[in-house]
C-alpha cells in the first residue's frame, strides 16, 4: 500500500506532501493543478523496475507515461522562479520509505532497497481504447506515435486471458457489469465485441461509457483487478451517464472491501456526492489540489466530502443553485 507522497520541484509542483488513506483517494482541481500527474508519477512508481544504480526502466517508464516534449526529463522539472536543475520525489509504500531525485540525466535513489519489483497496477486514462485496440499494440511498437504509454498498458492489460478460478466478490462485481451492459465481452482478432442475447456488436458500434463497464469487467476477469493491486483512474465521469454513477462507485467500493488501492482524478459533483452518500464504512478520502495568491500548489484533504475546503467544485454548484432560486423568486436573472 502507498502510504505517502513528497514531492519538490516536480512538473506543476514546488513542494507538497500528501497523507494517503489504503482505500479510495480521491483528487480535485482546477485544471493544471496536478491531479494527473499525480496518478501517472505513482503508477510510473509501481510499474517500473526498480535497481540502485540502474533506472533506465523507471527514467524510460517515467517518459512514456508523460511524454514531454524531446522525451527530456529536464521537462518534468518544475519551471517556478529560479532555475531547478533537479525535482525530488519520495513514496512511502509498506512503512519502506523510497526517495528519488530526477534530473535530466535520469532518475536516482537517494534512499530504499536495493531492488523493488513491478506491482500490479492498472491506469484507466480519461479516453477508453478497445475500440481502437485493433492493431495499436502493433503500430506503438514499430512507430513513432504521440501516445503516452498508459493507452498501450491498458490495451495490454484487456487482452489477458481471463483466470481459471474467480473469487465470489469478484464474479459478484462482473455480474453486476453483465446486467448493466446487457452481455458480457468477447474477442476476435484483436477486436472487442459486446454479446447481446448470441449476437456480437463491435466495439465500435457500442457507446463509450459502455466499453467503460467493458473494460472493468475484462480487468476483473483476468485478474488485473484484485486483492493487493492498485487502480488509477482519470475522470471516471468521461462520456458516463450520470445515472451510471451510482453503480460506479458501488463496484470501486467493493474493490476497495477486496483490498484494492484507488486513486481518482475528477471534476465530477455527482461523482463526489454519490462517494459520500455511499461511503459507510470505507476507507475514503478527498483531496483538493489549489493555487494560492503566488501560484503556488497546495493541497487541502478531508475524510468526509462537506468537510473539502476549498471545494471549486461544490462552490459552482451552489452558484448555480442559488441562481436558480433566485430566478423562481423573480430575481434578476441576468
Amino acid at each position: 500500500m502507498i502510504e505517502k507522497l513528497e514531492i519538490k520541484n516536480f512538473t506543476a509542483f514546488d513542494e507538497i506532501e500528501i497523507d494517503f488513506v489504503p482505500g479510495v483517494n480521491i483528487f480535485i482541481g482546477e485544471n493544471g493543478t496536478g491531479k494527473t500527474h499525480i496518478l501517472k508519477l505513482l503508477y510510473s512508481y509501481q510499474t517500473a523496475k526498480i535497481i540502485r544504480g540502474l533506472h533506465k526502466d523507471f527514467s524510460g517508464k517515467m517518459l512514456r507515461v508523460f511524454l514531454p516534449n524531446d522525451l527530456s526529463l529536464k521537462r518534468l522539472i518544475f519551471r517556478g522562479k529560479g532555475v531547478k536543475k533537479e525535482a525530488s520525489f519520495s513514496i512511502i509504500k509498506n512503512g519502506d520509505k523510497h526517495s528519488f531525485k530526477l534530473s535530466g540525466q535520469g532518475v536516482d535513489t537517494k534512499a530504499g532497497p536495493e531492488y523493488i519489483k513491478p506491482e500490479k497496477a492498472v491506469y484507466l486514462p480519461v479516453k477508453e481504447m478497445l475500440a481502437n485496440a485493433p492493431g495499436f499494440r502493433s503500430l506503438y511498437s514499430e512507430r513513432e506515435t504521440h501516445f503516452e504509454e498508459v493507452y498501450l498498458d491498458i490495451i495490454d492489460k484487456a487482452f489477458l486471458p481471463p483466470l481459471k478460478d474467480i473469487e465470489p466478490n469478484q464474479k459478484e462485481l462482473m455480474n453486476l457489469l453483465k446486467k448493466r451492459m446487457g452481455g458480457q465481452i468477447t474477442t476476435k482478432n484483436e477486436v472487442f465485441y459486446l454479446r447481446i442475447k448470441k449476437v456480437d456488436i463491435e466495439f465500435t458500434l457500442v457507446a463509450e461509457g459502455m466499453r467503460k463497464l467493458a473494460l472493468i469487467w475484462l480487468l476483473i476477469r483476468n485478474g488485473s483487478i484484485e486483492k493487493g493491486s492498485t487502480l488509477y483512474w482519470d475522470e471516471p465521469e468521461a462520456n458516463l451517464n450520470p445515472s451510471m454513477l451510482p453503480l460506479i462507485v458501488m463496484i470501486l467500493l467493493e474493490m476497495e472491501r477486496m483490498g484494492v488501492q484507488i486513486f481518482i482524478a475528477t471534476h465530477s459533483y455527482p461523482l463526489l456526492k454519490e462517494f459520500d452518500l455511499q461511503r459507510k464504512e470505507h476507507s475514503l478520502r478527498f483531496y483538493s489540489l489549489f493555487m494560492d495568491k503566488n501560484r503556488k500548489i497546495n493541497l487541502a484533504a478531508s475524510d468526509s466530502y462537506p468537510g473539502l475546503s476549498p471545494n471549486r467544485i461544490a462552490d459552482q454548484f451552489a452558484r448555480m443553485y442559488n441562481l436558480e432560486i433566485d430566478r423562481a423568486m423573480g430575481g434578476n436573472n441576468g
